[in-house]
Parts: structure tokens; sequence; C-alpha cells
């Protein structure tokens, strides 16, 4: 990451930020993923559950701020049995990441169909409806959800209340038997055109910046190094179905391990969802698709298909 040290925004700043931004039509969450979320309660074996609501701040055209509620959902798929593998898929971690949500819903309304007599599925489709439908990296104060995952003492309400759906959750299943986890799980992710504009707004704001001196371009993986022989797995699937993987020599400052940067190797992080899911589940991952010439007009297609590929290879 990269160092540079400005004077930091006020509180004020950081506090009008978000209401500040509009929400764009063609993501409003209400019209174009929670429909979908919910159509799914009518297929059988297929459980649609809130798991909590989150309250955004929205400035309408006289500057005045209007709150907005949105439902968050998870979708249970399967008899969940204790005998079979039981799967977590997540999307919309950081909402200007279109690919997450969009792979959720194509997977659990496609592959998930085939898989869930032989295995059991939690899909977290859209993390951050509120960021997601305003094509926002950060929620309300312009925190990264994505540096805010942790067990307890969360600051954002995209994470309290997905830390608490996970430990209620395995509590449901697993009868908070410590010794039992979920098999894996895969946290869906981009780096999109938009960084660029993301890195220099930060530099402004006196936030985290990216490495970016080299643009990485396809699909990628970050993993916890004894997690590494199921990553291999996730990218030869990535491969075998045609999609490019990174083969810069290095991902983001750090070595490049065929596709697969090492949470060992990355320096000392905190907050990472994949981090948070790693305390109930044996695997966990994050994808990174990469294109600087990504951007919220590319073709569904060209962004799902690479995750729906690696969603696909976890289950090998």
């Amino acid at each position: 990451m990269n160092n540079n040290k400005t004077t930091p925004w006020t509180k004020a700043q950081f506090e009008n930020w978000y209401q500040e931004r509009p929400v764009h039509p063609s993501r409003d969450y209400k019209k174009t993923i929670e429909p979908r979320v919910v159509s799914l309660n009518d297929l059988p074996n297929y459980t649609v559950e809130k798991y909590g609501k989150v309250n955004y701040k929205t400035n309408d055209s006289n500057n005045t701020p209007l709150q907005t509620t949105h439902d968050l959902y998870r979708i249970l798929i399967g008899d969940f049995k204790q005998d079979k593998p039981c799967y977590i898929v997540i999307g919309g971690t950081h909402g200007y990441e279109k690919s997450g949500p969009l792979a959720c819903l194509k997977f659990a309304e496609e592959d998930a169909k085939k898989l869930k007599d032989t295995c059991n599925i939690v899909i977290y489709p859209c993390l951050s409806p509120g960021p997601y439908e305003k094509e926002l990296r950060f929620s309300e104060g312009r925190i990264d959800i994505n540096r805010d995952a942790f067990l307890a003492g969360a600051k954002t309400q995209e994470m309290q209340s997905f830390a608490a759906s996970l430990k209620e959750l395995h509590t449901r299943l697993f009868k908070d038997d410590p010794t039992k986890k979920f098999t894996a799980a895969i946290d869906l992710h981009e780096t999109p055109f938009m960084d660029i504009a993301i890195d220099k707004e930060s530099a402004q704001a006196g936030g985290e910046l990216f490495e970016l001196d080299i643009f990485p371009k396809g699909m990628f993986l970050i993993a916890f190094d004894e997690d590494k022989l199921l990553a291999d797995k996730i990218i030869s699937q990535i491969k075998t179905e045609g999609h490019h993987v990174v083969d810069d020599d290095t991902l983001y400052g750090s070595p490049n391990h065929n596709g697969i940067l090492l949470m060992s190797e990355m320096g000392a992080v905190t907050g990472r969802v994949r981090q948070l899911v790693k305390h109930y589940t044996k695997a966990s991952f994050t994808t990174e698709y990469c294109d600087e010439h990504l951007t919220d007009n590319t073709p569904d297609a060209e962004r799902v298909d690479p995750q729906m590929a690696a969603i696909r290879g976890m289950f090998l």
C-alpha cells in the first residue's frame, strides 16, 4: 500500500460523504436485487431469511436527508443434514463491485439447484445494499466494511448484522459446537476502473491507498496458506472455463502463486470478511476480478462468468 500522507478530511466531511451521493436507478436494490432474492423462496429446499435491516440517509433534490431502510437476506439451500458439506457464498461486500451480487443470484437460480441434494449452501447475495445502489465502495462515514469484519465491535451496521448472522447460523446448524465448521466460503470481489478514482479520493481523505502501479487483469484469489490446495482447484476451474488468471509476478506487491495471493505474504491485515468467516469455516477465500476497463456499463456476463467459475471450483 502507498503510505503518502495528506491532511485528513474533517469529521463533517466523513459524516456527510454517503448521504450526499445519489442512488443509481439501474442499481435500485428494491427493484433489481430484492425481487430476485425473494422469488427464490418458492423453490423446493430454498429458504430465504431476513437476518437484519440497514438504515441509510440520502439527500433529496433539496439537500434534505431522507431515510431508506433495506432488508438483509441470506438464502439457505438444501436440507441441512449434518452429514453433508455446507458452503457459504458472499456478494456485495463492496457495493460498487457489481459481479458479486449478480453471481450470487445466478448461482442460486441455476447451479445450486443441481447441488442441493449433495450439499448445503448459504448465500449472502448483498452485504451492503446502500453502497450497492449508489455504486460505492464505502458505507456511511466512508467506512470500508471489508476493514470492519470482526466477531464483535464492528462499527458498520452491515458488518454488525453479518457477524451476528454467522454466529446465529453456526449455533443453529452445529449446536454451537466449535469443532464443527462450514466446509468453505468464498467472498466475491472486483478491482475495477473506479479504484483509480477511489485511490485519489482516499489520498485526499487520508485513507488507505491501493498499490495500482501495475493494474492486474483477470482473476485471482486471496487464500489462507492452509487452504492452498482448494485454492489451486478453484484457479484450475477458472482456467478450465476459459477465463484469464492474473499472471503478473506480483499481486499488490506480494508474490503471485499461479493466481493466488497468500495471506501470510500480505503483511498485517485485519477486518476482512474472509478472516471473520474463517472462524466458522474450514477454508475461506476472496476472489478478485480485475480489469482497468471494468465499469458499470461492462456486460454482466463478462464480470459474472469468471466469478461463477470460481464458485464452481469451490465445490470440486
